[in-house]
């Protein structure tokens, strides 16, 4: 698990240490129940976020970029107040919480191969005392880059990667 300077100061990222799996969604509890697919290319993604993406393959240079494309979403927030410090606790836990758990269901896939999650949090662009989550996950390949080089070049968001030995174990239980 890495983090950088933003996320930590944002929220402390032993928070980390408390998420269970009641800090999932609904929403990710069922992206979760439908499980990973390999596609004909070789892009492992999530079926249900598969299902609702529209952009196209010929579009991107690798198939890094294309998984991190269709597995990324935002962490619901909808429920959340629009402002303070538990917005941004409460988006690290639920992304903390669904992308623990969907590196731990690829795992169990025979010949699946190592990923990586990342999630970031942060203002919006639009105005800086909103600040929202996104998670999104790409597979491990050698000679491949990184879907982000190096999170400590970020600055206009705290990011989170987390990869797949950091989540040899399911989440205990809420």
């Amino acid at each position: 698990m890495k983090f950088n300077s933003m996320l930590e100061s944002m929220i402390d990222p032993r928070l980390s240490d408390t998420v269970t799996s009641g800090d999932l969604t609904d929403f990710h509890r069922n992206v979760l129940d439908s499980g990973w697919v390999e596609e004909d290319h070789g892009a492992w993604v999530l079926r249900t976020l598969r299902g609702s993406y529209y952009g196209a393959k010929g579009q991107f240079s690798d198939v890094t970029g294309y998984e991190a494309s269709v597995n990324g979403r935002a962490i619901p927030d909808l429920d959340l107040d629009s402002a303070g410090s538990r917005r941004a606790e409460t988006l690290f836990r639920r992304g903390y919480s669904f992308a623990h758990s969907a590196l731990f269901s690829l795992s169990r896939i025979q010949e699946s191969p190592s990923a990586v999650a990342y999630i970031t949090i942060g203002p919006t662009l639009y105005d800086e005392t909103v600040i929202i989550g996104n998670v999104t996950f790409c597979a491990i390949r050698e000679g491949v880059r990184p879907y982000i080089d190096d999170i400590s070049d970020v600055s206009l968001s705290g990011v989170l990667l987390l990869d797949s030995n950091d989540c040899s174990k399911s989440l205990p239980s809420a």
